[in-house]
């Protein structure tokens, strides 16, 4: 099948190639790191956005439907991306639970929704497609339109703010940080001329959109060679800002450190079930926040988990030492308040269920 497309779209068709190149460039480097491979999929997705909007400024999705297949998709995942990306770039040490993949809902019921349509026949989908670009405000498939124009510029407007307060603190990158605040200011532009070009059927306002899009993948290109070390210099510069607003400026850390020590080995604080950050920092002789930054910052973990290491590291012991002692006693006895609970924590340090470790444990020992 030959397409026929309008010239003024050439340059989004060449910015979508060059997003995937540079999605490319990041995963196919010796030792991609968790940053590298968030930061492809930022430019896979931006690579299908683009795509996308160049086949619907030249209509050849009621033709060929798949020419927008993941679009929507896309455009749900960016913006959760780019936040997981630049949250990983600044702090490192964060740890992200399970519930953070809420974010990216909108996303995967996207996925469903346009895998379930391309499933259908030929004549259905380009019918489908044909009416939504004649008369878009009515059609049922503008709620993805909204969901995805909605859920892009709330992520957008999230980073711009975090963009504008590091402009404002940050010492050094001055020149870099303003360029990618008004890279925000033109994705926001974009977004929003995208969606108002196909709702209101302003094809002059569309291809704007568009274009702009393109015009944001080549400054990125061109801005990551031209500062290749922009990034690096981003993460120390938030770190020494961390550290000056830190609220252990003036605390012995290591004083911390052997506090904690012996309340865990000699007092086996950890075996109190009403144990909570509150009162162990006041045996520290800390404020809350102060310990909780010195566990977050120095050990890298947050209170409950860093306490229930050692309730889990002593049900091991007695488990092993003492054969015959129940199990749930055990539980009590290290600081957990339910049995449930104590098989969820023990599982996920261990692989394996209390009972379980014991069996093996004594297996291999006899």
């Amino acid at each position: 099948m030959i397409w026929s497309v309008r010239a003024i779209t050439i340059p989004i068709f060449f910015a979508s190639g060059l997003a995937l190149l540079l999605a490319l460039e990041q995963v196919t480097r010796k030792k991609p790191n968790k940053a590298n491979l968030l930061f492809s999929g930022i430019f896979l997705c931006c690579a299908v956005i683009i795509w996308g909007a160049g086949a619907v400024a030249n209509w050849l999705p009621p033709k060929t439907p798949w020419t927008i297949y993941l679009f929507f998709t896309a455009i749900c995942a960016v913006g959760p991306l780019y936040y997981f990306y630049f949250t990983i770039l600044l702090h490192p040490e964060k740890k992200f639970a399970r519930r953070s993949l809420m974010h990216f809902i909108p996303a995967m019921g996207a996925f469903c929704i346009e895998t379930g349509f391309q499933m259908l026949p030929l004549n259905f989908k380009s019918h489908w497609l044909n009416e939504m670009f004649l008369q878009p405000p009515k059609h049922a498939l503008m709620i993805l339109v909204v969901v995805g124009a909605v859920h892009a510029f709330a992520y957008i407007s999230h980073l711009l703010k975090m963009d504008l307060r590091l402009v404002w603190n940050v010492k050094e990158v001055k020149i870099e940080l303003r360029s990618l605040f008004v890279l925000d200011i033109l994705a926001i532009l974009s977004v929003v001329s995208l969606y108002m070009g196909f709702t209101f059927k302003i094809p002059w306002l569309f291809d704007y959109g568009g274009l702009l899009l393109a015009v944001l993948t080549v400054s990125v290109f061109l801005g990551y060679n031209r500062f290749p070390n922009f990034l690096q210099l981003l993460k120390e510069e938030f770190g020494k800002m961390r550290y000056e607003k830190s609220s252990l400026t003036h605390v012995d850390t290591s004083a911390i450190n052997e506090g904690l020590i012996r309340l865990i080995t000699e007092e086996k604080i950890f075996t109190d079930p009403e144990l909570n950050l509150k009162g162990l920092a006041e045996r520290l002789s800390l404020s809350p926040h102060q310990l909780s930054e010195y566990l977050n910052e120095r050990v890298q973990t947050d209170f409950r988990s860093f306490i229930n290491v050692f309730r889990v590291r002593e049900a091991k012991r007695v488990l092993v030492e003492e054969p015959d002692k129940n199990i749930l006693t055990i539980c009590y006895d290290v600081g957990f308040g339910s049995k449930s609970t104590f098989n969820t924590v023990f599982k996920k340090e261990t692989g394996q269920t209390p009972s379980e470790y014991r069996e093996s444990a004594l297996s291999s020992s006899s």
